[in-house]
């Protein structure tokens, strides 16, 4: 299936702030208002790109709609102000050919300008029904940021009363009734990932640069732990015993050196606290790290001076010993065995040309944990998308907490995380799959030969003894 090459995507563009305003007497009278009409602006919609993915996926059109930032994936992909002013409804209509139309409030007539496309301004609930049944006149299948029984939430944006609502005036054209066939509204979460998740070459190379300098920092704390250790396990010299929020600050020190920033502090968590998957280190909980203690360590970062530059996210265990105790050596093995399952999956069906669906990888990788006896303690997703956020809006390998039915898309990169968490241990592997750009620069999701990439290697095989 090809696809028109995407150059920048929104979610990885910089806004564009709304330029002055302009109003005409025919925005309050809900009149339609032309294309020759409307304020002049810059038109830096991927339109194309857009029409494009609408065809391949057979729908009519594509209908975006907001109400008080409701739906920050409109927003994102529209490349709408983050500081101008939304409080009124308003939809946005992509047909898979022509011109795009945009209704708007008579009250805000004004947003929405720099979009190509005609206008339409409602003042009344009655025109707003009257406007959006013509907009969506002749379409049968509309997709719109909704997931049928919620099944992604990332990408329910769009409330039940507004879905039902664009049926009603979707299934009623004029005199003669319902249409035949039926008008029907789908998700837009395979569109959406398109230009939210599809990266560029200059962003898979950050997160690449990325990987490297936090797999440097994550050495360097290791060898302070290491020295800490053996200071105060010779006694007589005072060292004081580290706890995790002491080591969680000189990791995120270590990390800032090597000019990267995160969303969140890392993850610091020993024994116990490891059985928490989301353990944050906090003083009225804080534990000394101990010989003998088994570590966690989860954490991230980008490149600081880029806002445009790609996260990457690791996990490392760390027995804080000369050998690592037997039950958490033999859960590892579980886990990283799952993490090498849950790799070569998608490695081979791109290697074929064979599409990947998220929760697809999380089965395989969730079986191998399954099979040993653990898969009641493996309690999230396999993996997240990751973009220029730690958690992105792509394809989560997940059948588990939601069913992920979206594709995994070449220019992407996704987390690989498998784990096993119990009351008084827990152990988590965690590398990045980067997917890269198809040949054409595309986001070719059959194209075939696309060889992945795995960072954050040499991928932990085995804990790490530090004292060893």
């Amino acid at each position: 299936m090809m696809s028109v090459p995407i150059s920048a995507t929104p979610l990885c563009c910089l806004w564009r702030a709304l330029q002055a305003i302009v109003r005409t007497s025919n925005n309050r009278q809900g009149k339609h208002i032309t294309s020759k009409q409307r304020m002049e602006r810059p038109v830096t919609l991927p339109l194309a790109a857009m029409q494009s993915v609408i065809q391949q996926a057979g729908l009519d059109g594509w209908l975006f709609y907001d109400f008080r930032r409701s739906n920050p994936i409109a927003h994102r992909i529209l490349q709408l102000d983050p500081q101008a002013m939304f409080t009124r409804r308003w939809f946005y209509y992509v047909p898979a050919t022509g011109m795009p139309t945009a209704l708007v409030s008579a009250v805000e007539s004004h947003v929405l300008r720099e979009l190509p496309g005609d206008r339409f301004v409602f003042q009344t609930w009655q025109d707003l029904t009257r406007l959006l049944r013509a907009m969506l006149g002749g379409a049968h299948r509309v997709a719109m940021e909704y997931s049928p029984g919620n099944a992604i939430p990332v990408c329910s944006k769009v409330d039940a009363g507004t879905v039902e609502l664009v049926r009603e005036c979707g299934t009623t054209e004029g005199p003669v009734g319902p249409r035949d066939p039926p008008f029907e509204v789908v998700t837009s979460a395979d569109l959406a990932q398109r230009f939210e998740a599809v990266l560029t070459q200059a962003q898979l190379e950050s997160h690449r640069q990325a990987a490297h300098r936090l797999l440097t920092a994550k050495d360097q704390l290791l060898q302070w732990i290491r020295e800490s250790l053996i200071a105060v396990g010779d006694g007589g010299t005072g060292a004081p015993e580290l706890v995790e929020t002491q080591v969680q600050a000189r990791f995120q020190a270590f990390i800032r050196a090597q000019g990267l920033t995160g969303e969140h502090a890392p993850i610091v968590a020993v024994n116990a606290h490891a059985g928490d998957p989301h353990f944050e280190p906090n003083i009225a909980q804080d534990v000394p790290l101990r010989r003998g203690d088994l570590l966690l360590l989860d954490f991230v970062g980008r490149m600081a001076d880029d806002p445009l530059s790609v996260i990457a996210d690791y996990t490392w265990m760390i027995a804080l010993d000369d050998h690592v105790p037997d039950e958490a050596a033999r859960l590892f093995a579980i886990i990283t065995h799952a993490r090498d399952i849950g790799i070569d999956f998608i490695r081979k069906r791109f290697a074929t040309g064979q599409s990947v669906h998220g929760y697809e990888v999380d089965d395989a990788v969730r079986a191998v944990v399954r099979e040993a006896g653990f898969g009641a303690q493996f309690v999230h997703r396999s993996g997240h998308s990751i973009t220029t956020e730690t958690h992105g809006s792509g394809c989560n390998l997940d059948n588990l907490e939601t069913h992920d039915d979206r594709l995994l898309l070449p220019g992407t990169v996704c987390s690989m995380e498998p784990g096993i968490y119990l009351p008084h241990i827990g152990v988590r592997t965690e590398v990045n799959v980067l997917i890269p750009l198809a040949s054409d620069g595309g986001s070719n999701d059959m194209a075939e030969g696309v060889e992945i990439e795995v960072t954050g290697v040499p991928a932990q095989q085995a804990i790490l003894p530090l004292l060893a």
